[in-house]
């Protein structure tokens, strides 16, 4: 929904009118509740009323048989009034009053009907906000004056004022009477009521609340899923335009941020695919030439020297192109995949080992796939003996792991290993051939997949090479 003028304003504006808009939302639901539920009643009592009404009660009630006591209480006058409740055991009140004022008519009542202190029970419930009592709301004044204060019923001292008054008190041996105020049959309705109250304040805070934090949100996790799609991918993930002004200046800025190294990249890739392609007609001239060399050693060394350079310049060409990452993901078997890079790799005089299932399913670039973990397999087998690879097929992941017996890398390189060109003192060298670029190309592949790839201590003492891959892409 959109509200008028909402976008021109700033988040602390905006914040601020959330602020009073639930406020003003939560004393509208107070106001509206009375409309819903009539408010208790609330009945003035005057204290010698009260207790000559209770006395007129008791003394009706033993004047008769037990068993016409209930018609004679239905028949009370003081019915209009007050309840009256016959019970044939102590009442079980959760409260007794027998201090202060309510002490006071306590003992009054039991003196009025000739009883001990005992056989009189008072029960006063008392609320710090009358407003939200379920029952009747009582006032015992000592009097009814011509003009009363609110300041003259909450003084206790004299006046009592209770939101569930019950008087109870012993007509026989085991039969008591209760006396209390009329009831309205409301209570169920006036309990809702206080239950609603909290609810409906809380349930319109929230409301208004996630509504201001979904506009906050929505845009931070926009820039993060943008910023996480430029992380592994060449191509723009333009971010759309936000209500909030400091919001679209941000998401401007991050587009133009985008646009900025997209440019940047891109010069510096077909700078570096333009020169990789412009050497293959040289070397492929210079093979020739080598062809025709005397000396078998020299032709020997210089057909080395030229396949070095020729796969340099394929795998500099792959890494600057973005022809694996155009690629239509597809479903493919990658368990049936590392079994044949495995066995081409034993045939060409390599120590690989499989472990695993001979089919896992996942969906994914499969030229790019077989890319990445060919340049792993292959890297293992330059700098090991023996090399294992083991894959773990679970319900939301791909995980493979390649173990070899090599030098390994240093923890404090093993980042740098990952970088274009880089070749690592410690494990390579001219004579293991090699471009720089095998990792380089591997991670790519494995995060365009959205998926993780690191570097442990194997423990054969090499390197362990870690795969994880999502099942979808």
């Amino acid at each position: 929904m959109k509200i008028p003028l909402w976008s021109r304003l700033r988040l602390a504006p905006r914040i601020a009118l959330v602020v009073v808009g639930s406020l003003l939302a939560v004393e509208l639901v107070d106001e509206a509740m009375p409309l819903v539920i009539r408010p208790q009643p609330i009945a003035f009592f005057q204290r010698d009323w009260l207790v000559d009404t209770v006395r007129d009660i008791r003394d009706r009630s033993i004047a008769v048989p037990k068993a016409e006591r209930p018609a004679l209480l239905e028949s009370l006058p003081a019915r209009r009034w007050l309840d009256v409740t016959q019970l044939n055991a102590r009442p079980d009140f959760p409260d007794t009053m027998h201090a202060g004022a309510f002490g006071e008519l306590s003992l009054q009542i039991a003196a009025a009907l000739g009883l001990t202190p005992e056989d009189v029970m008072l029960m006063a419930s008392e609320l710090d906000d009358p407003g939200r009592s379920v029952r009747s709301l009582v006032i015992v004044l000592p009097e009814l004056p011509a003009v009363m204060m609110v300041d003259d019923i909450d003084d206790q001292r004299s006046n009592m004022l209770s939101s569930d008054l019950r008087v109870g008190f012993r007509i026989g041996h085991e039969e008591w009477l209760v006396v209390a105020p009329k009831s309205d049959g409301k209570e169920t309705a006036r309990m809702i009521r206080n239950v609603v109250l909290p609810l409906s304040a809380v349930l319109v805070i929230a409301l208004f609340s996630i509504w201001v934090a979904r506009g906050v949100i929505r845009p931070l996790d926009d820039l993060a899923a943008a910023a996480e799609k430029l992380g592994r991918n060449r191509e723009l993930s333009l971010v759309g335009e936000f209500d909030a002004p400091e919001l679209r200046a941000i998401s401007e800025s991050f587009n133009a941020m985008q646009r900025r190294l997209k440019q940047f990249v891109d010069e510096r890739l077909q700078m570096i695919a333009a020169i990789s392609h412009d050497l293959r007609t040289p070397l492929t001239r210079l093979r020739l030439f080598a062809e025709y060399v005397p000396n078998r050693d020299q032709r020997r060394q210089l057909l080395s020297d030229l396949s070095d350079m020729e796969t340099m310049v394929s795998g500099t060409l792959t890494f600057a192109s973005n022809q694996l990452e155009e690629e239509t993901p597809s479903a493919f078997d990658l368990g049936s995949l590392l079994i044949s890079l495995c066995d081409t790799a034993a045939d060409a005089g390599c120590g690989v080992v499989y472990d695993g299932p001979d089919h896992a399913g996942l969906t994914c670039r499969p030229v790019a796939m077989r890319r990445a973990f060919a340049n792993l397999i292959d890297n293992g087998c330059k700098y090991a003996n023996t090399v294992q690879v083991a894959l773990r097929d679970s319900l939301e992941a791909i995980i493979v792991t390649i173990a070899d017996d090599g030098p390994g890398i240093p923890a404090a390189q093993r980042e740098d290993a990952f970088r274009p060109f880089k070749r690592l003192e410690a494990s390579r060298n001219r004579e293991t051939g090699g471009t720089g670029l095998g990792l380089t190309i591997a991670r790519d592949v494995i995060l365009a997949h959205r998926g993780h790839i690191w570097l442990d201590d194997a423990p054969t003492g090499g390197l362990l090479v870690t795969v994880t891959l999502p099942k979808a892409v």
